[in-house]
């Protein structure tokens, strides 16, 4: 019995000692002389099926290399260090480009302003134009009333007859009212004031023309209404020594009215006459007293006039100065 067991552990002993290497060789180093019958040609197989496997395996667990050996490492870029020439040249640049900016912004505002400087002079120009053809209306007017007023004047010193009397009629006929509306056109004036843009008028004499303008039109029509009172004054008067209603109402011309005045002119009776006209009375007190109210109407009517014709002047000096610092080609009249 024993020698039976000896035998069978020699036995496992031998196959142990044989299996050893090709064991510790791996399935790559199978030595085909060891595999059984019909299976020595499938070594290939095997290495080829290995390593298939080992193809398909998924990223990261293709191979037995260490973890950290496969990780990348993140290195930061050297920087070089500038030098003082280079910073002080990128502030050259930057210094530059700022101050270009600054000078282009300042260039196109410039020339917007230009460009607005030239419109408000246009728009002077216009309504200057327009004040001047008013106040040639209003001087003709007036010259037209004064001349008028001259003669009732004249004819009220002397003896009460009848023809003085017509002749008196006929002078009221012929200019009833002394008076007229003037209108002063100061849009853009006004504008310029009320927006601050008389800094853009870079002719520091226009500025200063058209601000002395605007203050002597302002004048004339504070004074308007002062003429206007004293008239009234004369016609109160007047009422009650003259019958209104022998004057010759349909001789009124009224195609002399001008669209941009409030000119009110009664023509002179051409054809027809007052050859009949009394007084509502001779009291020399009355008369003497609508003289007197007529005479201070009529002195203030011809300072009115020459206010006008003054400043009718400076409105077309103005006009030619403009003209010649902006080069606007308007024809003044």
């Amino acid at each position: 019995m024993h020698d039976i067991e000896n035998i069978e552990e020699e036995s496992r002993e031998d196959r142990k000692s044989e299996s050893l290497p090709d064991l510790l060789a791996g399935p790559e180093e199978v030595n085909e002389n060891n595999l059984p019958t019909g299976q020595a040609g499938s070594h290939e197989q095997v290495i080829g099926s290995t390593e298939l496997q080992t193809t398909n395996l998924p990223a990261g667990q293709a191979g037995s290399k260490p973890q950290t050996e496969q990780m990348e490492v993140h290195h930061h870029p050297k920087v070089e260090k500038k030098n003082f020439k280079e910073y002080f040249l990128e502030f050259i640049m930057i210094f530059l480009a700022v101050t270009l900016g600054f000078f282009a912004e300042n260039i196109r505002e410039k020339i917007a302003d230009n460009n607005k400087e030239r419109e408000y002079m246009e728009s002077v120009v216009q309504d200057l134009k327009s004040d001047t053809t008013e106040m040639a209306y209003a001087i003709a007017g007036w010259n037209k009333s004064n001349s008028n007023a001259d003669s009732i004047l004249i004819y009220l010193k002397k003896d009460i007859s009848p023809l003085t009397v017509n002749v008196l009629y006929n002078l009221l006929n012929r200019n009833f009212f002394h008076f007229n509306l003037f209108k002063y056109n100061d849009k853009t004036i006004q504008e310029l004031k009320s927006s601050g843009d008389f800094r853009l008028i870079r002719n520091k004499e226009i500025t200063d023309s058209i601000m002395a303008f605007d203050a002597e039109m302002k004048y004339i029509l504070m004074t308007e209404q002062d003429v206007k009172d004293f008239m009234m004054d004369s016609k109160n008067i007047e009422s009650k020594i003259f019958d209104f209603s022998l004057l010759n109402e349909n001789k009124s011309d009224y195609s002399q009215l001008n669209g941009n005045t409030s000119l009110l002119l009664l023509n002179e009776a051409r054809d027809e006459q007052i050859n009949n006209g009394t007084l509502l009375t001779t009291d020399k007190q009355t008369i003497a007293e609508y003289y007197n109210k007529l005479w201070t109407f009529h002195l203030i009517a011809r300072y009115h006039t020459f206010l006008f014709k003054e400043d009718k002047k400076k409105a077309t000096l103005l006009l030619e100065q403009i003209q010649k610092q902006y080069h606007l080609e308007y024809h003044l009249e």
